[in-house]
């Protein structure tokens, strides 16, 4: 089943987590403020002709935290991000479904109405991990780095199940706008160039009489892709203000968008908007 799943990836992702943060533990950091924790608002709209012919949009609670260790040269961070909201078609709404039962020996028929999307009906999750390196810039800080991000996103289109699972390399570029005693503005820019992909499959079923889902989906629905099938833009800014006790409150704004054409005339589209507010301590 799909949901078992869903639980290997993200019990992988956990994993991966839990064994690069106790290695920050080791190493020292210039920063006073390493820990952060981010709360918010996120708009995501997805269009995925492999699974239905609409746009559905989702407007999710979401929270991010992370860990980031800076020293002269070079910045490195570790995040997990996660939402989860309800998933409407735009142009229908809100829907529901009346499932009839078999005729009974009177010719009778029982029915049950429901919600074909539930209040919870999409939840995504990100962990990922970037190391920079600073140019030799006169005027403002400049870095270039990398990116290794594992997106998951599961959700229901109508009366089926839709998921998809993003595991990129992605460079990236990272710039210093303002430098103040008290605040700072920093924005940051990337987009993959290699990509291990796990999309739906179209008969939206994927299990084989001799395998597991979690074998049937890679197998059915899993292909590598680069820059000419699947494309992505990641772009964050963020504000932030220091405190007088030392730690910093700021505000952050992130815009994603990605197109996935491995199969014709059936491209996978989605974006997303998110506003967060962020503690560093």
């Amino acid at each position: 089943m799909e949901y078992f799943h869903m639980k290997k990836i993200i019990l992988t992702n956990l994993i991966l987590f839990v064994s690069i943060l106790s290695y920050c533990q080791t190493n020292s950091s210039i920063d006073s403020n390493p820990w952060r924790i981010e709360a918010g608002y996120q708009n995501f709209r997805l269009f995925d002709k492999n699974v239905s012919p609409l746009i559905y949009v989702s407007n999710n609670g979401m929270i991010s935290f992370g860990y980031q260790k800076k020293k002269e040269k070079n910045i490195w961070n570790i995040g997990l991000d996660a939402s989860a909201g309800s998933m409407q078609s735009k142009r229908f709404g809100r829907r529901e479904a009346i499932a009839y039962d078999p005729y009974d020996l009177d010719g009778n028929k029982d029915s049950t109405v429901y919600d074909i999307n539930p209040g919870l009906s999409f939840i995504s999750a990100s962990l990922y991990y970037s190391y920079y390196w600073q140019l030799n810039t006169q005027k403002r800080k400049m870095h270039v780095g990398g990116i290794l991000q594992d997106n998951f996103y599961y959700g229901a289109l109508g009366a089926d199940v839709w998921f998809f699972n993003q595991l990129s390399i992605m460079p990236a570029y990272r710039v210093e706008i303002l430098n103040t005693s008290k605040s700072a503005v920093n924005a940051a820019f990337s987009t993959p160039i290699f990509s291990y992909l796990i999309r739906q499959p179209y008969s939206l079923d994927p299990s084989l009489p001799e395998n597991s889902y979690f074998k049937a989906n890679l197998k059915t629905g899993s292909s590598i892709a680069t820059i000419n099938t699947f494309q992505q833009i990641n772009f964050k800014v963020k504000y932030a203000y220091t405190l007088s006790t030392g730690n910093k409150i700021g505000l952050s704004y992130t815009f994603m968008w990605m197109n996935y054409a491995n199969i014709q005339d059936r491209n996978l589209r989605a974006y997303a908007n998110s506003i967060l507010i962020s503690y560093n301590f």
